[in-house]
C-alpha cells in the first residue's frame, strides 16, 4: 500500500512539472506574441506569430534542416544548464562557457587545421574551464554561482573580443569579405567540417551534419552518468545536502567545482557543434541587431516576472521556482539571442593576436576598464556583505538583500540599457566631432531613462509590498523588513541611474578616466567602508548604504570636478569638414572638389588630396549605384577630419540599404577578361588607407578610412 502511494505521489509530481513547463511555454508565447504586436501589428499574426509555431516546417525540407542544425547548440546549451541543475546549482554563465568553446574550436580549425574531433574536444576543454571558476567559488567562497555565472558571461566575451578582431588583421579574418574566412568554402579546412553523410542533400542545406546526433549521444550519456554511476550519485548529493554529502565522506567543494566544469564543457561542446557545422557564412555583429536585442531582454525578463508568478505563487515552488524562473528567463533569451547569429551582417569577427598587437590591445583593455572593474567589485561587495548580514539578521536579512538585488536587477536594466543605446551613437559622433549631436544624443537619453526608471523606482516606493510578492516573501517574517529596505533602496537607485549613465556617457566619448573613477567610487572606495559603517548601525538602517554608496559617489565626483578634469581637447573646427551629399552623382563630384581643397588647406601633399577625393568618389558612387539603387531621396553624410598629426579621417554615413562597399567582389578587378571598376576602386583602397571600417547601426551605413 506504500509503494502505491509513492508510485501515486510520484506520477501526480511529474504530471505537475510536465504541467508547469506546459504553462510556462504558452505564458512564452502570449508575451511573445504581445511583444510582436508592439513592434509591428500588422505582420504580427501571419508573418510573425504563425511563422515561429510552424518554425522549421514553413519552408520544408530546408528550413527542417535549418532547425535540426541550431537545434544541436540549443540542447547542449539546455543540457549544460540542466545538469547543473540536478546536481542542486545554477549554471546562468552558459552564455560566456558557448563563447570560449566557439573560440577554442575555431581556433584549432582555422589556425591548427585539426580534424573535427579534435575541435570538439578543445571546445568542450575551454567551456569547462569556464564553468569551473564559478564553481571555484562557490566551493570555497561560498559565492552564490548565479552571479558570478552572469559576471563571468560578460568577462568572456570581453575577453574573447580581445583575443580575435584585430583591426580587421587577424589570420582569421577575411578582409576582402569583411568576415572570418568561411571554411566551408575551402578545402584546407575540409577535416575539421563535421560530416553531413549525405543529410545536407536530404534537406537541401549546407549546414545539416550529425551534430544533433552527436547532441542526443551526449544527452544520453549525461542521463547514465546521472542515474547509473556512483560519480552521478555524488554529484547529486553534494547538490541535495552538503553537509550530509560531507558526513558520508564525499568531497563537496570537489563535486561542486566537477559539476560546473561539466555544465560548462556541455556548453563549449555546443559551441563547436554549432561553429564547426557547414554554417560558417555568418559571423558575429555588434550592431544593426537592435530589435532582437530588446525583444530577447524584453521577452526574457517579462517571462522572468510571468515565471516568478507561476512557480512560487500558483505552483508554491518557493525559492526553487524563483532560481528556476530566473534560470528559464535567461535560457528564452540566449534562445532569441542565438538566432540572430546566422545572419549576414555581423562585424565580430574572429581572428588571433598578430604583429603589433599589444598595444591596441592594452588599449581596448583600459577603455573597457570601467565595465570590467565593476563586476569585480561587485564579486568582492556580495562576498564582504553576505558574511554581514549573516552575523547581523541570519536567513531573514539575506532573503531580504536577495530582494534588494533581484529588484536592482529591474530597475537598473533600465538605465544600462539606455547607456548601452546611447554608446553607440554618441561614439559615431563622438569619431565625426559632431558636437550637436552629441548633446541632443545626451539629452535624450537622460530624460529617457529618468522618466522609465524614476517611474519604476516610484512604483517601488509606493508598493514595496508588490515586490515581495513578486519575489515570493510575501507574509513572511521578512517582508516588514523588506519593505523598509526597498523604500530606501529606491531613494538610492534614482542616484545609481544618473551614475550609470554618466559612465556609459563618458565611455562612448573615449574619456575612460572619469567613467574608470566613478565605477570605482560607487563599487569600491565608498561601497565597502560604508558597509561596515552600516552594519554597525544595525539591520534597519543597514539599507541606508544604498542611498548613501550612490548619493556620494555622485557628489564627490561632481565636486571634484573629475568628469572635466580629464576632458580630451577638442580640435578646432576649422580641421573639420561636414557636407551632406543627396543621392545624384553631381552633388558626389562637387563635394570631392571641395574635399581637395580643404585638404590643400591642411597642408596635405598631393598624393594625399587625390587618393581622398578618389576615395570618396570611388565609395559615393558605390553607394548610389548598390546601396540607394535608384532612389532619390537618400542622403550621405562626408565628414573629412585633419588632425595635426597630418592624418585624414573620412567618415561617410547613408540611409541606403544595408550595404557594405568593402565586402564588394574585387578578385575580377585584376583579371583583364573581367575588369569591374567598382572592385578596382575598392581593391585600391584597401590596399592604401591606413584603415578601413564599416558597420551599421540604427538604420545607417558607416564607413571609417583613415588616410
Amino acid at each position: 500500500m506504500k509503494n502505491k502511494k509513492l508510485s501515486h505521489n510520484g506520477l501526480q509530481g511529474s504530471v505537475t512539472s510536465v504541467m508547469a513547463a506546459l504553462l510556462c511555454i504558452l505564458i512564452g508565447l502570449f508575451v511573445g506574441f504581445l511583444v510582436l504586436l508592439a513592434i509591428n501589428p500588422a505582420h504580427a499574426w501571419a508573418d510573425g506569430f504563425v511563422r515561429i509555431l510552424k518554425g522549421g516546417f514553413h519552408d520544408a525540407p530546408y528550413g527542417v534542416g535549418k532547425e535540426l542544425a541550431n537545434a544541436a547548440p540549443l540542447i547542449m546549451t539546455g543540457l549544460s544548464v540542466g545538469f547543473a541543475f540536478k546536481t542542486g546549482l545554477f549554471n546562468i554563465g552558459a552564455a560566456g562557457q558557448y563563447t570560449l568553446g566557439a573560440y577554442g574550436a575555431l581556433y584549432c580549425a582555422i589556425m591548427l587545421k585539426l580534424p573535427w574531433f579534435v575541435c570538439l574536444l578543445a571546445a568542450a576543454i575551454l567551456g569547462g574551464l569556464w564553468g569551473a571558476i564559478p564553481g571555484f567559488f562557490k566551493a570555497y567562497f561560498n559565492i552564490n554561482e548565479v552571479i558570478t555565472s552572469i559576471m563571468f558571461n560578460w568577462i568572456g566575451l570581453y575577453l574573447v573580443n580581445e583575443l580575435i578582431y584585430q583591426n580587421g588583421t587577424g589570420p582569421m579574418y577575411d578582409v576582402r569579405n569583411t568576415r572570418t574566412i568561411n571554411i566551408s568554402k575551402n578545402a584546407d579546412y575540409a577535416q575539421s567540417i563535421i560530416p553531413d553523410f549525405g543529410l545536407n542533400k536530404l534537406f537541401q542545406t549546407n549546414s545539416t551534419t550529425i551534430a544533433i546526433f552527436l547532441a542526443a549521444v551526449v544527452a544520453i550519456l549525461i542521463w547514465v552518468v546521472l542515474n547509473k554511476t556512483t560519480f552521478g550519485y555524488e554529484l547529486k548529493a553534494v547538490g541535495l545536502n552538503k553537509s550530509a554529502a560531507r558526513y558520508a565522506g564525499i568531497n563537496e567543494k570537489k563535486n561542486i567545482i566537477l559539476s560546473m566544469a561539466i555544465a560548462g564543457a556541455l556548453a563549449g561542446f555546443g559551441a563547436g557543434l554549432f561553429y564547426l557545422s557547414n554554417v560558417f557564412n555568418y559571423y558575429l555583429r555588434n550592431d544593426g541587431s537592435q530589435r532582437r536585442a530588446g525583444a530577447g531582454s524584453v521577452i526574457g525578463n517579462l517571462c522572468d516576472i510571468a515565471l516568478n508568478i507561476t512557480l512560487v505563487l500558483a505552483l508554491d515552488m518557493g525559492t526553487r521556482g524563483a532560481a528556476l524562473s530566473t534560470a528559464l528567463g535567461q535560457i528564452i533569451t540566449i534562445a532569441i539571442y542565438l538566432p540572430g547569429f546566422f545572419g549576414q551582417k555581423h562585424t565580430l569577427r574572429f581572428a588571433l593576436p598578430r604583429g603589433r598587437w599589444l598595444v591596441p590591445a592594452l588599449s581596448a583593455l583600459k577603455a573597457g576598464m570601467a565595465t570590467s572593474v565593476q563586476y569585480l567589485y561587485q564579486m568582492i561587495f556580495f562576498l564582504v556583505c553576505n558574511n554581514l548580514l549573516i552575523r547581523l539578521g541570519g536567513e531573514t536579512a539575506v532573503a531580504v538583500f536577495d530582494v534588494i538585488q533581484n529588484t536592482s536587477y529591474l530597475i537598473l536594466y533600465l538605465f544600462e540599457g539606455t547607456g548601452r543605446a546611447m554608446q553607440p551613437i554618441l561614439s559615431t559622433y563622438q569619431g565625426e566631432h559632431n558636437r550637436q549631436g552629441m548633446r541632443n544624443t545626451v539629452r535624450l537619453g537622460f530624460t529617457a531613462g529618468l522618466t522609465v526608471g524614476g517611474a519604476l523606482i516610484a512604483l517601488v516606493e509606493l508598493w514595496p509590498a508588490g515586490m515581495c510578492l513578486l519575489f515570493g516573501i510575501a507574509g513572511s517574517a521578512s517582508e516588514a523588513l523588506a519593505c523598509t529596505a526597498l523604500r530606501l533602496y529606491g531613494a538610492g537607485a534614482l542616484f545609481a541611474g544618473i551614475n550609470i549613465l554618466l559612465c556609459n556617457y563618458y565611455q562612448a566619448c573615449e574619456n575612460e578616466k572619469p567613467s574608470f573613477l566613478l565605477e570605482t567610487l560607487r563599487g569600491a572606495v565608498l561601497l565597502i567602508p560604508l558597509t561596515f559603517i552600516c552594519y554597525v548601525l544595525g539591520l534597519q538602517r543597514f539599507w541606508l548604504l544604498f542611498l548613501l554608496t550612490e548619493a556620494g559617489s555622485l557628489a564627490v565626483f561632481l565636486l571634484l570636478g573629475l568628469g572635466g578634469r580629464y576632458k580630451k581637447a577638442e580640435l578646432p573646427e576649422e580641421r573639420i569638414f561636414q557636407r551632406t551629399i543627396l543621392s545624384n552623382a553631381e552633388d558626389v563630384m562637387d563635394v570631392c572638389r571641395e574635399l581637395e581643397a580643404f585638404c590643400e588647406v591642411w597642408g596635405a601633399d598631393m598624393k594625399q588630396q587625390m587618393f581622398s577625393t578618389m576615395t570618396v568618389e570611388e565609395l559615393g558612387m558605390a553607394i548610389l549605384k548598390h546601396g540607394f539603387q535608384g532612389r532619390t531621396d537618400g542622403y550621405l553624410q562626408l565628414t573629412a577630419i585633419m588632425d595635426e598629426s597630418g592624418v585624414l579621417e573620412l567618415h561617410l554615413r547613408d540611409d541606403a540599404t544595408t550595404f557594405n562597399p568593402f565586402a564588394l567582389d574585387t578578385s575580377r578587378a585584376s583579371r583583364d577578361e573581367a575588369f569591374d571598376m567598382d572592385g578596382m576602386g575598392v581593391l585600391v583602397i584597401k590596399k592604401r588607407a591606413k584603415e578601413f571600417f564599416y558597420r551599421r547601426y540604427q538604420g545607417f551605413n558607416t564607413l571609417i578610412i583613415k588616410i
